[in-house]
């Protein structure tokens, strides 16, 4: 056993580790509070205290905490490293030091290593971790703390989980609503809509399946001083006000459709009035939300229809712009080389990890082509017969999700009356632990199957296609044509040959 060197017969001196978790009633003891406790128990000793403390502020120590405690490590480290520079470790009770049996065997035997008793402020008296009774002491201690802690877990576990299946509020304000409390009591008599953010939530929804995009929602929502639903900054810490992909966030909040979420499952029918209409948001909003097509947000600084959207039919990467010099050099009468002429192309980025192309085209051979096949389509008298349709399977697909969740929920639900008349909650628990997993999967899949795009619609109804599309934005236009089609680059068959080859494009419909 290696002994603090160098203290005996010296004054003895005490070295504070204080800690506390957030304490948001005011009962438990701050590190302030701690430290005053501590400094007093020490003066009365006639210790010394070490002007260095220890101090995890907000901060569990029990095994379900989610942030290191960065100086209880420091603590660990300085007594192995032999850096402890004290004679007694202060804390204010046992549980200050740790809620973990292993930790607090760490501690103490790092302790006895380095010669150093431990004082509990609690206890009013010193600890020696060489000491067999004194040891088993405080390794009790340690076994009840984590226990506490345990059934704390489970409690706040069991009441969380109740709340939401009750459809009950939890945790932080919902943007868009406002709680109404008692003014003697404090007790939460209702939600209800906020007067000037629910409208933002309906306005947005409205948007969206009226076949805007999310940029053009968050500019317009920036451009008129909406504050936004989250603050956003940037590593410089500039505030970006709404984003593109704050919108779509806020839309696919199950909760403003009136839905209770435990654990990313939605479990019951909240207890507040839903902003968007919960049919709306489950069959049309959510699926055109996670539609694939509408995934790239940024397609307001593109200067090219197809960069990024045609792809290599060799290996299926996709295209960039480059340029291609046009004609021989030529040069002015002093014989200076002028700047030679170029035209875009799109050119196949090739296979990550492999240099080569394998194609290129160029830009305005392939956007002509495209293009015409685009609106060829869309002029089709059956397009709308089969838009959106997956060769007509869409449609039964997502019904058959939507039953399958609805039978799962409703035999969950007879389950619970089963579980409430025998009092007997564990065949609730054990069919939920199931049930619960085979609905997740079902919402998922039901997610991802792609609603027709609005905008879409509205072009292929619009009685004059040619037309409407040439009055289109340009991110609309690249929105268009990522819903429809895929277009895929060949490599050339007439080698030589100049003009536009429309055998070397093939559509890729969706």
């Amino acid at each position: 056993m290696q002994k603090n060197p160098g203290r005996t017969g010296k004054q003895v001196v005490a070295r504070q580790y204080l800690r506390v978790s957030r304490d948001r009633h005011g009962r438990g003891k701050s590190p302030d509070q701690q430290h005053a406790e501590n400094a007093a128990a020490v003066a009365n000793r006639g210790w010394t205290l070490h002007p260095d403390a220890y101090r995890d502020d907000d901060r569990s120590a029990s095994r379900y905490a989610r942030r290191d405690r960065e100086d209880f490590r420091k603590l660990t480290d300085d007594l192995e490293d032999d850096r402890f520079d004290a004679d007694i470790l202060v804390i204010w009770e046992s549980s200050r030091g740790s809620r973990r049996t292993g930790e607090w065997v760490t501690l103490i035997e790092l302790c006895e290593e380095r010669g150093v008793r431990i004082f509990v402020t609690t206890h009013g008296r010193d600890y020696d971790p060489a000491n067999a009774r004194d040891r088993r002491s405080m390794l009790e201690d340690a076994v009840d703390s984590e226990y506490e802690s345990a059934k704390t877990s489970e409690r706040i576990q069991r009441d969380v989980r109740a709340a939401a299946e009750e459809g009950r509020a939890h945790g932080k304000h919902l943007y868009g609503y406002r709680r109404v409390y008692d003014e003697r009591t404090r007790e939460l008599l209702r939600i209800e809509e906020h007067p000037d953010q629910a409208p933002i939530v309906k306005e947005a929804a409205r948007r969206v399946l009226a076949g805007e995009t999310f940029y053009a929602i968050a500019r317009d929502f920036n451009t008129r001083g909406i504050p936004p639903r989250r603050p956003t900054f940037k590593a410089h810490r500039r505030h970006l006000g709404w984003t593109p992909p704050a919108v779509k966030q806020m839309l696919t909040t199950p909760s403003y459709a009136g839905k209770r979420q435990h654990n990313g499952e939605v479990v019951a029918d909240a207890q507040w009035p839903p902003l968007i209409d919960p049919d709306v948001w489950s069959h049309t909003l959510l699926p055109l939300l996670n539609d694939p097509t509408r995934k790239r947000t940024n397609d307001w600084p593109a200067r090219h229809l197809l960069a990024g959207i045609a792809v290599c039919d060799e290996c299926g990467a996709r295209t960039r712009v480059g340029k291609q010099n046009k004609g021989s050099p030529q040069y002015d009468e002093n014989g200076v080389k002028l700047p030679r002429e170029h035209y875009n192309t799109y050119v196949c980025v090739g296979v990550p990890g492999k240099t080569g192309f394998h194609v290129t085209m160029k830009e305005e051979y392939l956007d002509l082509v495209v293009t015409e096949l685009l609106l060829a389509r869309l002029e089709r008298p059956d397009f709308l017969a089969t838009l959106g349709q997956n060769d007509g399977r869409a449609d039964d697909e997502r019904q058959a999700l939507i039953d399958e969740i609805d039978a799962h929920q409703q035999y969950l639900e007879d389950v619970r009356e089963q579980a409430a008349a025998r009092h007997d909650l564990n065949i609730l628990f054990t069919q939920e632990d199931l049930i619960r997993p085979k609905i997740a999967v079902a919402q998922t899949k039901l997610e991802q199957l792609s609603a027709a795009d609005p905008l879409v619609l509205d072009l292929a109804q619009s009685g004059d296609v040619r037309a409407a599309w040439a009055l289109l934005e340009f991110a609309d236009k690249r929105r268009v044509i990522r819903a429809v089609m895929q277009p895929r680059i060949k490599r050339s068959e007439r080698h030589g040959a100049k003009g536009v080859d429309v055998e070397r494009v093939v559509p890729g419909w969706r």
